[in-house]
């Protein structure tokens, strides 16, 4: 993983407003140096900021469908949408309306008519601050030798995914997986070489993993954690197979692994989100872990589902 500040050119701007002259205008300011996407309602911008999660959202105060303070105060509920920066275009600003927009979580505002340069000086401000703190925790929740998250990340991030996936009211899965016979291959072929094993079982891992909100962790010196949100014990298994399967078939040479190559074991298990928000899957995980000594204590290279 290389970390870096993303530049402008690949930060994405949601324009959000229902007249089409006024999209177009804010559209030709902002797209010589940002993408721009737009929204022409409420529900729209919503929708949209949920699908493809923007960098920054201009957002026009009065539309007939949801106004600003509605779609502000929507996208702060959602994990995934929280923290992007939210600048009010509005041609009104009162004292009243200004502390409405604070408290919903506003960003910014820009009055109407719209001086090109002060709102792209705005968007240049917000999109710098958002890119740097994404940098800063990129560096703080990505392991450095795979590029996988960190624990950092499951102490800080994941008990807002398993409160989203709460209000859903839907399960957690977990998948414990640890190469197999890990410190007879660095005790034979060195610590470098153990190294290069961890980064390619860490890319077959996260390859395997699809959906963008599961979560791949290294959660220990071999050992791998998948978060899996919206997911039965079925779709956990299966995920638990594949990356047992691919790992397999990435025929990583091992003299002293099973059949000379690299395998891993893995545990899984599942849990209704409600029942995690106080341990912040603590429980989930090491009732996967439990099922994961059992996959190894039965013979390695498979994946085992804890029994409830």
């Amino acid at each position: 993983m290389s970390a870096r500040i993303k530049p402008f050119s690949e930060c994405k701007v949601l324009i959000v407003d229902d007249e089409i002259a006024s999209r177009i205008l804010l559209e030709s300011i902002l797209e010589n140096f940002v993408v721009c996407q737009t929204a022409s309602s409420g529900r729209e911008a919503i929708q949209k900021c949920r699908q493809d999660v923007p960098d920054l959202v201009l957002l026009d105060m009065n539309m007939p469908d949801k106004n600003g303070l509605e779609v502000c105060q929507a996208l702060r509920v959602f994990p995934e949408t929280a923290s992007i920066p939210i600048i009010f275009v509005t041609a009104t600003m009162d004292v009243q309306v200004e502390n409405a927009c604070w408290e919903v979580g506003a960003s910014d505002f820009v009055m109407k008519p719209v001086n090109a340069s002060t709102l792209t000086h705005r968007i240049k401000t917000h999109l710098e601050n958002k890119t740097r703190t994404e940098f800063l925790e990129s560096m703080v929740y990505h392991d450095q030798l795979t590029g996988l998250y960190s624990r950092s990340y499951l102490a800080k991030e994941i008990p807002k995914t398993i409160k989203q996936v709460a209000r859903d009211k839907d399960s957690v899965g977990a998948i414990v997986i640890d190469i197999d016979r890990f410190k007879l291959f660095n005790d034979n072929y060195g610590h470098l070489e153990g190294d290069t094993c961890l980064e390619g079982v860490a890319s077959i891992i996260e390859n395997t993993v699809k959906r963008p909100k599961d979560a791949v962790i290294r959660f220990g010196g071999e050992e791998f954690l998948v978060i899996l949100p919206y997911v039965d014990e079925a779709g956990a298994g299966i995920v638990a197979e594949q990356i047992v399967s691919a790992v397999n078939k990435a025929r990583i040479t091992h003299e002293y692994g099973l059949d000379g190559i690299v395998t891993v074991s893995a545990g899984y298990s599942t849990k209704p989100a409600r029942e995690l928000i106080d341990s912040s899957a603590t429980s989930l995980i090491k009732e996967a872990d439990m099922a994961l000594f059992e996959a190894k204590d039965t013979g390695r290279n498979q994946a085992k589902g804890f029994s409830h």
